[in-house]
Order: C-alpha cells, then sequence, then structure tokens
C-alpha cells in the first residue's frame, strides 16, 4: 500500500444492526487496522485521521471491511475475538505495552487499572493507564471497556463519562461469555 514513500490509509464505513454503535468507521494500513470510532460522521472520522496520521493519503472504501463484519458479530453475540492485524505505530512505546496486555483479558471478564500497571512492570501507572486507554485508536477490538477501577467503579469511556456504552459493553459480554 505504499508506492514512491506514500503511505496509504483506507477508510471503512458501515452501519451496523446495534444502533448504538452507529455507524462504525474504520481505518485500515498495509500493516493493518490503524484505528476504529463509532457514533461520529465519516467526515468527523476523516478529519481526525488527518490529524493523526497527516503522512497518509486517506483513500474511502466503499466495500465494508471484514473487521467491521467481526465487530457487527460481536454485538449481535455470536464472535468473542477478532482476527486481523493490528497497526499501533501511531502509539507511544508505554501506550502499546498497555493496549498489548488489554488483549490478553478474556471475552467476559474484567482487570482493573493496577493490575495492567503491575502486568507491565510500572504499578503505580494507574492514571498513565487510563489516560493510555482513554486513547485507545481502536476500542471494541482492544477492549479497553474491560479495564475498570480497584473499587470496582467501571470509570468513564471514550469520552462517556457516564460509561454507558462500557456497560453495554460489558452486559453483554457477561450473558454471553459461556455462549
Amino acid at each position: 500500500m505504499s508506492v514512491n514513500n506514500t503511505k496509504y490509509m483506507y477508510v471503512y464505513s458501515n452501519i451496523p444492526e446495534i444502533s448504538d454503535f452507529r455507524p462504525i468507521h474504520l481505518a485500515v494500513t498495509q500493516h493493518g487496522v490503524a484505528m476504529l470510532r463509532y457514533g461520529i460522521t465519516q467526515d468527523s472520522f476523516i478529519t481526525i485521521l488527518k490529524d493523526k496520521f497527516s503522512d497518509s493519503q486517506i483513500s474511502i472504501n466503499p466495500g465494508t471491511h471484514v473487521v467491521i463484519e467481526q465487530i457487527d458479530e460481536y454485538l449481535q453475540e455470536s464472535r468473542k475475538q477478532f482476527l486481523y492485524d493490528l497497526d499501533l505505530r501511531n502509539c507511544s512505546k508505554f501506550q502499546k505495552s498497555v493496549l498489548n496486555e488489554v488483549l490478553n483479558i478474556p471475552y467476559g471478564q474484567t482487570t482493573t487499572y493496577q493490575s495492567i500497571g503491575q502486568s507491565i512492570g510500572n504499578p503505580k501507572a494507574s492514571r498513565a493507564i487510563g489516560a493510555a486507554l482513554a486513547n485507545n485508536p481502536l476500542p471494541i477490538i482492544v477492549p479497553c471497556h474491560r479495564v475498570i477501577h480497584t473499587n470496582g467503579n467501571i470509570g468513564g469511556y471514550l469520552g462517556s463519562p457516564h460509561g454507558n456504552k462500557k456497560i453495554y459493553l460489558l452486559r453483554l459480554e457477561r450473558n454471553h461469555s459461556n455462549v
């Protein structure tokens, strides 16, 4: 996907059946899925991409990407994991370590910010971990909704102070973790 040192990013958008997550936008590079957002317009998504990936040429793809199909299956309770390469090159080393640790949290289970800190060798970094997850470029795929406070409080979720979507995803997984 790179010609003459030009980096390309392909954008896919779809409206899944689950209304709380409409529409879903996905950005894919030659290295894998780079960004996912839902509940915003495609134009807003393109603006975010241009800011974060200013060195890439962005192309809109009218088709549906396999990862969007997998997300739709996940939201319809028929998928528990995502199978596709992730492109985390735009993340800091610390954020990559946090996101990679979050990928190890099993479907239907939760862990704490503090536990993530201990796992990555930085047990006092709960706030920094929270900040890294607040900027998760791949929500749902990298299941940051599975990370909660030590006291059991679920915390916010990607700009939602009440965590409504986080609660939705946690309930979805808990209700179907034995399926």
